[in-house]
């Protein structure tokens, strides 16, 4: 195995990635590749060093691996972007990668957070992707007030007044009562929105486009100890479009029980890279 740092370009700023290279040994396998983006405000290296772990983990499979600053995060050039913005610089990681390996035919992207979501809008503006088979989406960012507001009450509110240690606060006078159930009348106010997300255009309309769109394989891990996972659970419970596009034959979804959402437990770590591992060498 071999790294080495590549330079690249993207709307005239310079941008800053690890590749990750398979030893000659796996030459003769089918040849593979998984292009790792980045969610702010992350770097290439990821929480707890994720991205870093599941590149090697990857590499010793025989499979090439690009992890990448987008533009004004780590070492990139640029002012800072937002997950809304920097589907020209995966497109210029993905161009630069096929660039390098034009052997390669069977490519990845792979994001956690918001960068699943990027992942998805960049296959809402860029449908024809062929080389693209698969992509992995962990723990994706959908959101919205309704979700947001949901996800607390079920998964915060509901966990702390089964608490044993709530009850204590609360009886001690350490847990302020009028604002307690002030938030919690607020969020059933804001979860009582509408969540028909086809009336409005907005981000999490256009990631169900890209997903829609996109012929590949979709793998989904999400953590069992996270909002943001509760919120895209939430998502596809209420939303009719999004359960149709769940139940295709190509998504797959799983949960990795007790995990958090970047994964910092080592234990669950190695979880999710097995699996990842698994299922993109099946």
């Amino acid at each position: 195995m071999s790294e080495q740092g590549i330079i690249f370009n993207s709307n005239g700023k310079q941008l800053v990635a690890i590749e990750h290279l398979p030893e000659l040994e796996h030459q003769r396998q089918p040849k593979k590749g998984v292009i790792i983006v980045v969610g702010g405000p992350q770097t290439r290296v990821g929480s707890h060093r994720l991205f870093v772990y599941l590149a090697r983990a990857l590499v010793q499979k025989g499979i090439t691996v690009f992890r990448f600053d987008y533009q004004g995060a780590g070492d990139s050039e640029g002012a800072v972007s937002t997950f809304t913005d920097i589907q020209n610089d995966i497109d210029a990681a993905i161009q630069t990668f096929q660039q390098r390996h034009s052997d390669i035919t069977d490519l990845a992207l792979w994001g956690l957070c918001d960068a699943a979501s990027a992942i998805l809008l960049y296959l809402n503006e860029r449908p024809h992707q062929d080389k693209i088979k698969q992509v992995f989406l962990v723990n994706p960012w959908v959101r919205q007030t309704q979700t947001q507001a949901k996800a607390y009450l079920r998964s915060y509110y509901i966990k702390r007044f089964f608490s044993k240690n709530f009850w204590q606060k609360l009886l001690t006078g350490k847990v302020k009562t009028k604002s307690a159930f002030t938030d919690i009348q607020n969020f059933h106010q804001q979860s009582r929105i509408s969540n028909d997300i086809n009336k409005n255009e907005n981000f999490v309309t256009q990631m169900l486009r890209g997903l829609n769109q996109f012929s590949g394989t979709c793998d989904i891990f999400l953590s069992g100890n996270d909002l943001t996972a509760d919120e895209f659970k939430l998502l596809i419970k209420s939303n009719k479009h999004w359960r149709e596009a769940m139940a295709r034959a190509t998504i797959s979804k799983q949960t990795i029980d007790h995990a958090d959402h970047t994964f910092s437990q080592r234990d669950k770590q190695s979880q999710l890279i097995k699996l990842i591992s698994e299922a993109i060498v099946k």
